[in-house]
This record gives structure tokens, sequence and C-alpha cells, in this order.
């Protein structure tokens, strides 16, 4: 028998039964790459019966269950409790990108490749947000919004420019003055704020 769900549906039934942990009420990314189970031999009556390996490594990209509309409504709201949370994701300036309490977070200034272990970009407080949104956390978005609008203003008053990306406690640029591309898309929280139309997706 064929499985003639769409490719979206398999996607979100994939995400839904692998990365959500229920211990923690996040989504998390997951090892694939397990090598086949040994069968045979001395422990072959206890095979690994279990598809893949859930990393439970706190990355942003948890709340884009959110943005992707994958999270039930108690999944989302236990999704938000990690968003709220100061001492893991929640910064003044916006989303870490790597929770605070994580052994790998870093914010130092790194290029090729950036440094995606704690610093606040513009794309990851913009994704939260629009999932926020999604789900009615109206009152989380405004605060996103709020932080990210004032990260970038205060960054073009000093500077003239944007950067790449920033310290989450005092929203001082770490590196790459003159960094455009997503961070544009403060222009949509701007336009939410005020009441105007928003493009939400491209």
């Amino acid at each position: 028998m064929t499985d003639d769900r769409s490719p979206a549906i398999k996607t979100k039934t994939a995400v839904q039964a692998h990365c959500w942990d229920e211990r923690d009420g996040f989504y998390y990314s997951v090892d694939l790459n397990l090598l086949p189970a040994e069968t045979t031999g001395l422990h072959a009556g206890q095979p690994r019966h279990w598809d893949c390996l859930i990393q439970r490594i706190g990355v942003w990209s948890g709340f884009l269950a959110l943005w992707a509309g994958i999270a039930s409504d108690e999944q989302a709201e236990r999704v938000r409790r990690n968003y709220r949370d100061t001492s893991s994701f929640n910064a003044p300036y916006g989303v870490r990108t790597l929770a605070k309490y994580d052994k790998m977070y870093s914010i130092r200034a790194s290029g090729n490749p950036s440094c995606w272990l704690g610093p606040i970009w513009g794309v990851s407080n913009y994704l939260t947000f629009r999932g926020l949104l999604r789900y009615g956390f109206t009152d989380d978005a405004r605060e996103l919004a709020e932080k990210t609008i004032r990260l970038f203003g205060r960054d073009v008053e000093r500077f003239g420019a944007m950067h790449e990306y920033y310290q989450p406690e005092n929203g001082e640029p770490i590196l790459n003055r003159g960094f455009k591309n997503w961070n544009y898309l403060v222009l949509n929280m701007i336009a939410w704020l005020e009441g105007r139309e928003v493009i939400s997706e491209f």
C-alpha cells in the first residue's frame, strides 16, 4: 500500500512523532544516521527498538514548529513557556539562538561559519515572532517585535547600519556591519504593530 499523503503532511507527522520531547515541552533535532542495530551475538536479546535519537540541545529552531503550524495547541503552550524562560532563550534583545544553559553557548565573533551558538539574529527573532502570532500569543509576539525594533533602531542610530548578529544581554553588535538580508523582515514587525498590511509569507 502506498502512502498518498502530501509531503507536507508526511513531514508534519514525522516531526510530531520524532522531534517533540514530552519531558521538556520542546521540539528538538534528531539523529537519523544510526548504524544498523546489532541483532546477533552477546546482546541479541535487547535489539534497539528506536529509529532515531533525539538531540536535547536547546536550539532556537524548536520554535519553528509554531511558525510552520506543526505544534498542537497544547504543545504550543509548552513551547511558549520555553520562549519565556530568561535562563534559556528569552533575552533582553530577543531569542538566543542557543539556550544560555547549554555547554556550547558562545557569543564570540565568528565568520564562515557565523556564530549561531547564542547571539541574537534578526531571522530567528522574526520567525519566532510569526510562530507566536500564529498560535495567538499576541502579547509575547508584541514584546519580541518591540525588542527587535529597538535592537535594529539603536544600531542604525549609532552606526548607520545593521549588523549580522548581536549580544543577547546588551544588544551590542558583534559582527558584519552593513548586513541587510533578512534583517529587513523587521519592517513587517513595524507594520504589524502599526496595524498596517503585513506580508506574512514570501
